[in-house]
């Protein structure tokens, strides 16, 4: 029995250690003690709880006044622009468990260096805080990582008080800094692999940190990290003694610390594994796996130590589509589902109650996450599906018990279902496995993810059409899902009338289906960009406006697809804005989104467009290292984007240094895309360009036949764009002379190719005419030139022509006529009512309205 004074005595100890624990250890405290002697810990909560309400009240106990001189000597001693050596104290920036930390700087004779350095307080200056700080002192000057903060110095003050200096980090809290720039899930994959880098080097080194959390990793604004804190690291044997993984003193955070932590059990490298399970719940889900904000100490212990975490998936609320727009995606689903699979086992996998279950090394859990980056499979998945298993039975022996009984008996009752099931289920499958293999046919045929496939995709295409349409009345929501895939590759293949009718036709299946306005929004806006592509202006923009109004205006396709329009009608500034928004929109997705591709290829082209060569050259070369980083180094986009470089390449650094690297393009569109491809075409046109101008006309104007043959092959000679490379040969073959057979023949095809085509081809009709008879002018045939020019669709044609076509004519016109003998007192009778037409169209200078771009060559 203990007298009256060995009671006091022992209550005053352990009200000291208590006043010195995080509040979690204090009920651990209290706990032990009540155990031991209830009364004494009845008495020792109520001076804690009374020690509690009274700090608002600033008590002036003996150990308060002694405390409060302590507190006063420190703020004293240290205040901004106090001296220590070579250090200046400049401003403090937090105050931390063990110290007190100030931004500082060190002046030299010819440098100024900015620091941080650590104090002790005063007021917690005792054997055991001491040797902590030596501990980390030794601790950071072991550690030698670009993701490390780095030690600088250490001493002590006149008064006693030691400190370390450490570089200064410029940064912020790695969630805020990845939120601030709407980082998909693989960029913060990414970042969060800086990290394990750093926590790596130092497990290494025998070092375990014991609390990473978000505010101990900043990142720098050039995306580099730094792991700050090791107040409270613990080293493993090089530095200590072994005995000093046991968790004596319990300096924590309680919501990321272990559950061994919790316990007072050894520390591990488990330990961060799972604070980094917590960090990368944070960094991917947007919050914690608990409401550790609302919880007392001893629920947020429970949690930790008891209860399992939720899924990722399950912490996304309904409400949270801007954290989820943040991240990339579209909708809240979108992000629920790419946090389940591969990306959830590895995070439950750090955050298992049992040290031994979590991954054993920093590099096993780096392998994983690298392996979800490539898209590859994780070690040991199989596994998870035991672990869960073997964890709920655990839990639930009872009502698992009764459970397998119950299942059991459902299992023979349903038997005699499947029986009579199986040939319907049979059927179904089947037809659930044809439409799938339909689906990757169409998918499989788009050039632009497969190499080689130009070919094969047009066959794909003229075959599926007329078995796609036997569903559009019996399974409309087949038709639609199928037809907007199959529109999409005639969109990429250059059909684009057909690829705007079929999407036309999925959007109609689709309102017949009961499709949800996200998915009907979605393919008038697939409708309107083959409608731009196709020339039909005014349907493109309807469909815009329509799926506007369906709450798509912000999405990045509905802005790709406006910018394409606005750029195609000359508006060259509203084409930039809407371009530049859809890049933005797209940061975050992968090099094989099509979407993100065409936005960057398009933005680029409308800069260059605007005579922003340098800028549009700056993106392309932008996009060619992002896809380079992210796709095979043989991989068709990267082919293509050097192709549609070329252009800029030329006008910003000239042609003779472009003609190498048109070669390698066109070398690379062969054999990916094969010679007759869309691919291959173009990069000869590019080629031919950069011949011509650096004055190898004659090697240009037979690498221009070739572009011709292939366009021919690739989209049929009625094409726009096979109809505009005949037109481009024509003009080269005028030039050289002494092709005039060839140049004619033509000139005659386009005409009347053109002519047969839909409306779009008005403009470049009258464009093309002006330049035959310039052609017929040359060979000193006046009276056919004039004829060309005033036959009567001409004229029909020419108000609704650009100006510059409008000029064009004009100027051939008045040529024809002065040549033909128009200005004679009687021209001839053959040619004088063509005389007096050209007079009057002269004299009034016809019509001005918009029209299309000019198509000569660039």
């Amino acid at each position: 029995m203990k007298t009256a004074a060995e009671r006091i005595r022992r209550l005053g100890e352990l009200f000291d250690e208590a006043l010195d624990l995080d509040p979690v250890a204090r009920e651990q405290l209290l706990a032990r003690c009540r155990a031991e002697d209830p009364s004494l810990a009845d008495e020792l909560a109520r001076l804690i709880e009374r020690d509690l309400s009274l700090l608002d009240s600033q008590p002036r106990t003996p150990l308060g006044l002694v405390s409060a001189g302590l507190d006063a000597r420190d703020s004293d001693t240290l205040q901004p622009g106090k001296q220590f050596g070579v250090y200046r104290l400049e401003q403090e920036i937090g105050q931390g468990g063990m110290g007190r930390v100030f931004r500082a700087t060190r002046s030299g004779p010819d440098f100024t260096q900015e620091v941080a350095i650590k104090f002790v307080r005063r007021d917690l200056v005792h054997p055991a805080l001491l040797r902590r700080f030596s501990t980390e002192r030794a601790i950071l000057a072991a550690l030698d990582h670009p993701g490390i903060s780095r030690l600088i110095d250490a001493s002590t003050t006149p008064e006693g008080t030691p400190y370390v200096v450490m570089e200064f980090v410029r940064g912020q809290a790695i969630d805020g800094w990845a939120d601030a720039r709407l980082l998909g899930l693989d960029e913060r994959l990414a970042l969060f692999r800086k990290v394990l880098a750093a926590v790596a080097h130092a497990h290494r080194n025998l070092v375990v940190h014991r609390d990473i959390k978000a505010s101990n990793v900043l990142v720098t604004d050039d995306g580099e990290i730094k792991l700050l804190d090791f107040g409270i690291a613990k080293p493993l044997g090089r530095l200590g003694d072994i005995s000093a993984t046991q968790t004596m003193d319990r300096f924590l955070t309680p919501s990321s610390a272990a559950p061994e932590q919790l316990a007072g059990g050894p520390i591990t490298v488990a330990c961060d594994i799972h604070a980094l399970g917590m960090l990368l719940y944070e960094l991917l889900a947007g919050r914690l796996p608990f409401g550790f904000a609302n919880m007392t100490p001893g629920e947020i212990e429970h949690a930790i130590r008891q209860v399992p975490p939720p899924p990722m998936a399950g912490r996304v609320l309904d409400s949270d589509l801007a954290l989820a727009q943040a991240r990339g995606f579209h909708h809240v689903r979108e992000l629920r589902e790419a946090l389940r699979g591969d990306l959830e086992h590895i995070v439950q996998r750090c955050l298992r109650k049992l040290p031994t279950e979590r991954y054993g090394t920093i590099d096993q859990l780096d392998h994983d996450i690298d392996c979800v980056l490539r898209q590859q499979p994780i070690r040991e998945r199989q596994s998870d599906r035991w672990y869960r298993w073997r964890k709920f039975v655990a839990r639930h022996r009872v009502a698992s018990a009764l459970s397998a009984v119950l299942l059991l008996t459902v299992l023979v009752a349903v038997a005699a279902i499947l029986r009579q099931n199986v040939a319907i289920t049979h059927e179904r499958d089947r037809a659930q496995r044809a439409v799938g293999l339909l689906k990757n046919a169409f998918a499989a045929a788009n050039p632009t993810q497969v190499a080689g496939a130009n070919v094969t995709a047009r066959a794909v295409l003229e075959a599926a059409r007329p078995s796609l349409e036997t569903t559009f009345d019996t399974q409309p929501d087949v038709y639609a899902e199928l037809a907007g895939t199959l529109a999409e590759v005639e969109l990429a293949v250059g059909l684009s009338p057909q690829a705007a009718e079929l999407a036309e036709r999925a959007r109609q299946a689709a309102a017949k289906a009961g499709f949800d306005a996200a998915r009907t929004g979605a393919l008038l806006i697939l409708e309107a960009r083959a409608r731009i592509s196709a020339g039909d202006y005014a349907e493109a923009e309807e469909r815009l406006t329509r799926a506007a109004a369906l709450g798509l205006e912000q999405t990045p396709e509905w802005q790709l697809a406006m910018g394409q329009l606005c750029h195609h009608r000359s508006l060259r500034e509203q084409a930039l804005a809407h371009l530049e928004q859809a890049v933005r929109d797209t940061r975050g997705r992968p090099p094989s989104d099509d979407i993100a591709n065409l936005a960057r290829l398009q933005l680029a082209n409308a800069l260059r467009s605007s005579e922003r060569s340098q800028e549009a050259l700056a993106l392309f070369d932008q996009t060619l290292a992002w896809q380079s980083a992210g796709l095979q180094p043989d991989h068709p986009r990267l082919t293509l984007i050097r192709m549609y470089r070329l252009d800029a390449l030329r006008r910003v650094r000239g042609a003779k240094a472009t003609v190498p690297e048109a070669r390698q393009v066109v070398e690379e569109a062969d054999r990916i895309y094969g010679k007759n491809s869309i691919a291959a075409a173009t990069a000869r046109m590019s080629l031919g360009i950069s011949l011509l101008e650096a004055g190898e006309r004659g090697e240009g104007a037979q690498v221009f036949r070739e572009s011709l043959t292939a366009w021919r092959s690739a989209v049929g000679n009625d094409h726009q764009n096979t109809l505009r490379s005949a037109f481009n040969l024509a003009q080269i073959l005028t030039d050289l002379g002494g092709n005039d057979a060839e140049a004619e023949a033509l000139y005659r095809e386009i005409l009347q190719r053109g002519e047969a085509k839909a409306e779009e081809t008005r403009a470049p009709l009258v464009f093309w005419r002006s330049h035959y008879a310039q052609f017929l002018l040359k060979r000193q045939r006046a009276g056919d030139a004039l004829r060309l020019l005033l036959e009567p669709d001409n004229l029909t044609r020419l108000p609704d022509s650009h100006s510059s076509h409008r000029s064009a004519f004009l100027a051939a016109l008045k040529a024809a006529s002065s040549a033909a003998g128009c200005d004679a007192p009687a021209p001839r009778a053959d040619i004088a009512s063509y005389c007096t037409t050209a007079a009057d169209l002269v004299k009034s200078s016809a019509v001005s309205a918009p029209g299309t771009e000019s198509d000569n060559l660039p």
